[in-house]
């Protein structure tokens, strides 16, 4: 085995499954986020549909509570109306007169609540629509999105697929040896095992390498690690 031909042979591995790793983060991560964030937007739009339909609701059996209480107060008055010319002394008559200016006055002011009523039924029922008009527009975006994303994770499947199939020919052409220490690291440091060498700090945590170290490097004896991150270090310049 010559090291020097191997670790060139790891760095194209890397970068195949730097875009493996990229492509679960989107779709076991990124997606799933989005996909939850539409939920909870399509979620918002039904209670706020669900407050003003409730809304509807009560000022309409507001309204009929109301109407019903101004007929029972109009059939008390015809009732007392039609007492009026029953009556035979004229302090009678005097009491159910001034009781029938009370029960017109009071008719009167349900009748104002039953227009107040009314009107707040148009206002309510307006922005109603207006509201309803949005979220219709609302929930085919987020249709929309939703169909995309989940045809993106398709799309990212059928490319992961691709790249393990490529994945698994490449590893065959790798000494088990480096490819196995490779594959320990890969999987602790986040689809990152090695990393170049940077005006002499490593490429990754950034430590500042010794003359010594570099030169181990160099040498190709040995997988050089560095020791702060553990990741395999390797000069780009050495092994083009």
């Amino acid at each position: 085995m010559s090291l020097k031909d191997e670790i060139p042979k790891i760095v194209q591995l890397q970068e195949i499954d730097s875009r493996i790793y990229n492509f679960a983060q989107e779709k076991n991560i990124k997606i799933p986020q989005s996909l939850e964030q539409i939920k909870d937007e399509s979620e918002q739009i039904k209670q706020t549909l669900s407050f003003f339909e409730d809304k509807i609701k009560n000022i309409q059996l507001a309204k009929k509570n109301k109407e019903l209480d101004l007929a029972a107060k109009e059939e008390n008055m015809k009732k007392n109306q039609a007492q009026l010319y029953q009556l035979k002394t004229n302090k009678e008559y005097k009491a159910k007169l001034s009781e029938i200016g009370s029960l017109k006055a009071d008719i009167s002011t349900t009748e104002d609540d039953l227009l107040t009523i009314l009107d707040e039924i148009d206002s309510v029922e307006s922005d109603f629509q207006k509201q309803k008009k949005e979220i219709d527009g609302k929930e085919r975006e987020i249709k929309n999105k939703e169909a995309q994303l989940r045809n993106a994770i398709k799309d990212i499947e059928a490319q992961m697929h691709n790249l393990e199939a490529k994945r698994q020919r490449f590893c065959g052409q790798i000494d088990k040896k480096v490819l196995a220490k490779y594959e320990q690291l890969l999987q602790c440091r986040k689809g990152l095992a090695l990393v170049p060498v940077s005006n002499s700090n490593c490429g990754a945590c950034h430590l500042a390498l010794t003359h010594q170290k570099i030169n181990e490097i160099k040498m190709f004896n040995n997988l050089v690690f560095c020791e702060n991150c553990v990741r395999i270090l390797y000069i780009p310049d050495d092994i083009c």
